[in-house]
């Protein structure tokens, strides 16, 4: 602790001012002897020791004088020093009592604030307020008055600091002004000053140096049994601290004189010129590599740098470098741009220590100095290597190292060498010194072993016994040189070694150096460099070869013999067995290694038959040696088969117009990679991929494609070879039949191009039968395999489609003679199939069904029947449409292929076939998104009329919506220009996503169905809109044939009588019922003749008498509207006559849809005044009462009353 260091540090001033009062008493007793002695002198004039002189005893009394009232101050400083320690261990303890009562105030302080915090809680606990708002406001407050006071003491102390620097400034304004006016008065005194000055510091050096000399002439006359007492290390560091305190107030008095001297700025041209106005040659002076005591001399050169004249003049130097350097200058006076002058630089050193400063000078316009740097001999030592590698050696052997210690410094040092300390080795040394040099031998022990070393003016050397000996020597390096030290290592037992060692310098300044030595030491002087021959991966009854290469260590020839495990004898051979190893020099053996199928069980334990790992040991036994070098060789062993599955490979019956392909796989065994290649094919036979060639890589399997294709129809029966890159040979058998069938197809692929959804894409092809002939020596003719010959005549095919195949084949049953053809037409139209639609409607329906009602929902859609026509059905479809992303798909056909002609009254049952000459039609039909869909109908491309009445004309309207993102040209197909079906209003643009209506109208004129396809053509692809309809003759059935009669009704009374009228037809018919009493054209028809002028036989008129009143005698209900398909409508006809007339009659028409008329009825009545009226006689023939004019109304209701007179009149 620090009181115990004060302790101390009492008892070592008590100690020290007991040997300063023994010094003193010395002292005394010194100088009675010396007056003794002089009184002596002075009487008898003689001396009183031989070769004694009273002067120099007089210097050393007067030098111990002198440091008697040094160490009486010492003693002085001391005691302050021991009150101020005191005083320090008083405060220390006061503080501490202090710090204990500070810190429980604070402690008592923290209580009273929880305390009062707690108060505080509770109070707005109780008024129920908000704690933590209210405690955080608090303490705000308290922070901000804690703030506020920190901020007014920082007030105070700011304004006492500024008022200390006005006082600063004024006393400094004060002191420039007095400098100002002594500044003349110095300038007269100057000389004196500086001759003062410099005698002070000779005088200074020359008592310096007398106390030196008097210091060691002392200690020679005083001997052993008088030792001079020296000042104690706190005293010369007070001393030391004093002395810096004040070079340093003079070297700032100095500058600030420096600083003040009055500069003046040159300006030339406008400009003032920046930088130093002189330059220095070099720019720096510096003192390299001194002795003290020596006198070192060094010049720089002053140029003026400068646009104008200027002057130079020596201000001086750091003051610390006063007592060392002189400089001797010459003001040369005024100095014109680019003039030089010389400074001479003197250095004597008086310590051995680096010096650093600068000169400084003064010219017009400004200050400026040269820096001065004394650098006293220093020590740079270091090491070229720090690890020393001997490698393997022989027991017995020696071998050296060399390791160079290099200075580049100007100082000498002596170096030791020693083993480092955390290495405990034992070893031993012996120091060798070269013959004609002097070498001082010196003997150490390490370890309980001696060991001798021996120092030369040129080398050290270090010989290391049994393994390595830790060197523990001296020597000494000079100054820009280099000692080697070498090494030897001589082993003694086997075994790995590594020593540490470390060069210690007698320059404090100089780090110790380390460096390694490590080495491998073996009894046997022969070894292989490469233990461990590995000859990779190996195949069975294949040769491989390596050279095994021995070294030898020994300094004689020595006779090998390589020995060969007995299990191995028959795989593994060296060459020679036997040979002669030269002194150190290598020898080359063969190694030859030819792996046989008996390996696993010939090498016993030697071969892992798991991992087919081969682990061979070789010996190589030394004459003369009991000791042995074994080496490893390693193999992987693996076979190079190649398995192919299956082994046989029948391809059947095959036409000569298609080929059977069939998959074998081919299996590497080996476990490296093996290149492979089906050679010698027939013709008939193809091997893909690339053509039954590869390369596989271990343990890999490959799944080729064997391709057979017959050229004539027989038997075949081949093999195949597959041949590895090590010359095996692996066989494949394979056997076919050939079979020509009677019929030929002209095209056995056909590649639709791309097609839309919806789509319809064609091509055509030929079935052919060009057998005509049953020679077969002039051409090849119709067989299977070998056997017999089909016949000569007509020959029938059927292709069978797939059901689910979207492929149309027209007509899929034929009968082709000999020698034609019959043409075919394909037909490949893509859609989506409905369980895919079916689904994806499912998923829209539970989208928006509750969850449990999933499973639910799912089921329904697969029961209901009629879904596929239902909306989500149809929306389901168009969002797949329009989402469609393409698919390829691949079909083969079957067309079988039979003798004989088709009646088609029987059908194609009767006929027989084989199916070995069964044709196959191969289709390519890729699907793509269409480009144009229709929007309208639910997506439907089928336009459909239904039941058109002929002769009407409806008009459809179908929307088109362009889906790609490309904007769209389209084209339409030709209508037939004399049918039912007109594309009213085409459209030509379609913008991306655009919707656009195409109208088409249907006017059927024929009673039967009408079918067009309408094609939508775009760029790429079409869109077919099949438009379909039927026009149906209406007709109808009436229960009144022509004539309807309503009999006899009183006048101005009502009677009714109904007929009903049924739709035979398969549409429904729109009727309206027309009175020719209320046709438009019955005013005109009144304009012509009477019709009773003319004869009987000539009239034409079916109107009758009607009403007074201008209301129809005949009315019918109802007079228009609808009658479905199947169904009838009843109707009701009323006669209302208003007056008496048997000649009351109308016609009534049934027309359909506006324009037909269905059905004529004629309408008759007669009316009474009186219910009881006589009937007979000649009947009138004229089909009106009279041609008198039919009174109105008010006329008629006259005549009743009397006021009227009518008038009756007659004409011939």
């Amino acid at each position: 602790t620090e009181l115990e260091d004060e302790k101390d540090f009492e008892l070592k001033i008590a100690l020290t001012l007991k040997e300063n009062i023994k010094h003193r008493d010395l002292q005394r007793v010194c100088l009675v002897i010396y007056t003794i002695t002089i009184c002596q002198v002075k009487h008898s004039n003689t001396k009183i020791f031989p070769g004694f002189e009273p002067e120099r005893f007089y210097s050393a009394y007067r030098i111990h004088e002198e440091n008697a009232k040094e160490e009486v101050k010492t003693q002085e400083h001391m005691e302050k020093r021991i009150q101020a320690v005191l005083s320090l261990k008083n405060s220390i303890t006061s503080n501490r009592e202090k710090l204990q009562a500070l810190q429980a105030w604070n402690k008592a302080m923290a209580f009273k604030a929880k305390k009062e915090e707690l108060k505080m809680r509770e109070a707005i606990l109780a008024e129920g307020g908000n704690v933590a708002k209210e405690i955080f406001l608090h303490k705000r407050l308290l922070q901000h008055e804690r703030e506020k006071q920190a901020f007014r003491e920082r007030q105070k102390s700011r304004k006492i600091e500024i008022v200390s620097r006005i006082l600063q400034e004024k006393a400094s304004i004060r002191k420039q002004k007095n400098r100002q006016s002594c500044t003349k008065a110095s300038k007269s005194g100057g000389k004196l000053k500086d001759s003062l000055l410099w005698r002070r510091k000779t005088w200074h050096y020359i008592e310096k140096t007398s106390e030196e000399e008097a210091d060691g002439e002392t200690t020679a006359f005083v001997g052993d049994d008088v030792l001079c007492g020296s000042v104690p290390n706190e005293d010369t560091d007070t001393k030391q601290l004093a002395l810096s305190v004040m070079k340093k107030e003079i070297f700032e008095k100095k500058m600030e004189e420096f600083q003040t001297t009055v500069s003046h700025k040159q300006i030339v041209s406008g400009h003032e010129p920046r930088g130093r106005t002189f330059y220095s040659k070099p720019s720096y002076i510096h003192f390299k590599d001194f002795d003290v005591g020596k006198i070192y001399k060094k010049k720089i050169v002053l140029t003026n740098a400068s646009y104008s004249v200027n002057f130079c003049r020596l201000v001086g130097i750091s003051e610390w470098l006063k007592d060392f350097i002189t400089i001797q200058f010459e003001p040369p006076g005024k100095m014109s741009p680019g003039i030089s002058c010389e400074v001479g630089v003197t250095f004597k050193p008086a310590v051995n220590e680096n010096l650093e400063g600068e000169v400084m000078f003064m010219a017009q316009t400004g200050s400026f100095s040269v820096p001065l740097k004394c650098t006293a001999k220093t020590c740079i030592l270091a090491l070229d290597k720090v690890l020393i590698d001997f490698g393997t050696r022989v027991v017995g052997e020696t071998i050296s190292r060399t390791i160079n210690l290099t200075n580049t410094g100007a100082l000498g040092t002596r170096f030791k060498v020693q083993a480092s300390a955390g290495d405990s080795s034992t070893c031993r040394a012996t120091a060798k010194s070269s013959p004609g040099n002097t070498a001082l031998k010196a003997q150490f022990k390490l370890s309980g072993e001696s060991a001798f070393l021996g120092i030369t003016k040129s080398n050290i050397y270090i010989i290391l016994l049994k393994q390595y000996c830790y060197p523990v020597t001296e020597g000494e390096i000079g100054p820009f040189s280099s000692v080697k030290l070498q090494i030897i290592f001589i082993p003694a037992i086997p075994g790995a070694v590594r020593a540490e060692f470390v060069i210690m310098f007698d320059n404090s300044d100089c780090k110790p150096l380390c460096f390694s030595a490590i080495g491998v030491s073996v009894d046997v002087p022969v070894w292989v460099p490469n233990p461990n021959i590995d000859l990779k991966i190996c195949m069975y009854d294949r040769l491989y070869q390596d050279r095994v290469v021995i070294q030898s260590r020994a300094k004689a020839t020595l006779r090998l013999k390589f020995e060969v495990c007995k299990e191995l004898s028959k795989h593994m051979e060296l060459l020679p067995k036997t040979g002669y190893i030269q002194a150190q020099s290598s020898f080359t053996v063969q190694l030859k290694f030819l792996p046989r199928h008996s390996l696993p069980q010939d090498a016993g334990s030697y071969f892992n038959e798991e991992t087919s790992v081969l682990e061979v040991p070789v010996t190589i036994l030394i004459a003369d040696k009991t000791k042995q070098v074994n080496f490893t060789v390693h193999a992987i062993v693996t076979t190079s088969e190649l398995e192919i599955s299956p082994a046989e490979i029948d391809f059947g019956y095959c036409t000569i117009y298609e080929a059977v392909q069939t998959n074998v796989t081919l299996t590497n065994k080996s476990i490296l990679p093996q290149e492979f290649g089906f050679v010698e094919l027939p013709e008939f036979v193809e091997i893909q991929p690339n053509d039954g060639f590869g390369v596989l890589l271990p343990l890999e399997s490959l799944t080729l494609d064997i391709i057979f294709k017959a050229n004539k129809a027989k038997e075949y029966s081949f093999e195949l070879t597959c041949k590895s890159e090590s010359n095996r040979r692996f066989k494949l058998s394979c056997r076919a039949v050939g079979v020509h069938p009677p019929l030929e197809l002209s095209h056995s692929l056909v590649q639709f191009a791309a097609t839309a959804l919806n789509d319809v894409s064609t091509a055509t092809l030929y079935v052919m039968n060009s057998h005509v002939s049953v020679n077969h020596f002039t051409h090849a003719v119709p067989r299977i395999g070998n056997g017999e010959v089909a016949p000569v005549g007509p020959t029938s095919f059927e292709f069978c489609v797939p059901e689910d195949c979207p492929v149309t084949v027209t007509p899929s049953v034929g009968t082709v003679l000999p020698g034609k053809k019959s043409l075919i037409q394909v037909s490949f139209r893509p859609t989506l199939s409905d369980q895919l639609i079916r689904e994806e409607a499912a998923r829209r329906l539970c989208r928006a069904a509750a969850t449990g009602a999933e499973i639910q929902v799912r089921n329904m859609i697969f029961i209901i029947p009629g879904f596929s026509s239902s909306e989500a059905y149809m929306a389901a479809q168009a969002s797949l449409m329009r989402n469609f992303r393409g698919r390829f798909e691949k079909y083969i056909i079957p067309c079988f292929v039979a003798s004989g002609d088709i009646d088609e009254k029987r059908g194609s049952e009767n006929l027989t076939c084989s199916p070995y000459n069964t044709l196959y039609l191969e289709l390519h039909c890729p699907a793509v998104a269409p480009s144009v869909v229709v929007t309208s109908d639910n997506g439907k491309n089928i336009v459909n009329f239904g039941d058109v009445a002929v002769g009407h004309t409806i008009i459809q309207q179908v929307t088109i919506q362009n889906i790609s993102p490309e904007k769209l040209e389209l084209g339409f197909s030709v209508l037939n220009p004399s049918g039912p079906f007109l594309l009213v209003r085409p459209v030509r643009i379609l913008e991306p996503g655009d919707n656009k209506a195409l109208i088409i109208s249907f006017s059927p004129n024929e009673n039967k169905w009408f079918f067009e396809a309408l094609d939508i053509r775009t760029a790429q692809k079409n869109l077919t809109l099949s438009i379909t309809g039927r026009g149906v003759m209406p007709s109808v059935v009436c229960s009144v044939e022509e004539v309807l009669d309503m009999g006899y009704v009183l006048a101005r009374e009502k009677t009714t009588s109904t007929f009903e009228i049924q739709n035979t037809s398969t549409l429904t018919l729109q009727y309206s019922i027309q009175l020719d009493s209320l046709s438009p054209t019955r005013n005109k028809d009144q304009q012509r003749l009477p019709s009773f002028l003319t004869s009987s036989l000539q009239r034409t008129e079916i109107v009758g008498t009607q009403n007074y009143s201008g209301l129809s005698v005949f009315s019918i209900f109802p007079t228009q509207g609808e009658i479905l398909a199947g169904k009838s409508q009843d109707f009701v006809v009323t006669f209302s006559p208003d007056h008496e007339s048997l000649y009351y009659s109308d016609r009534l028409k049934v027309v359909l849809f506006g324009k037909k008329t269905a059905h004529v009825i004629q309408l008759k009545g007669a009316a009474r005044e009186h219910p009881m009226f006589v009937e007979g006689g000649i009947p009138l023939d004229v089909p009106i009462e009279s041609l008198a004019v039919t009174l109105p109304v008010s006329s008629q209701e006259a005549l009743k009353e009397g006021n009227v007179l009518p008038l009756y009149y007659k004409t011939n």
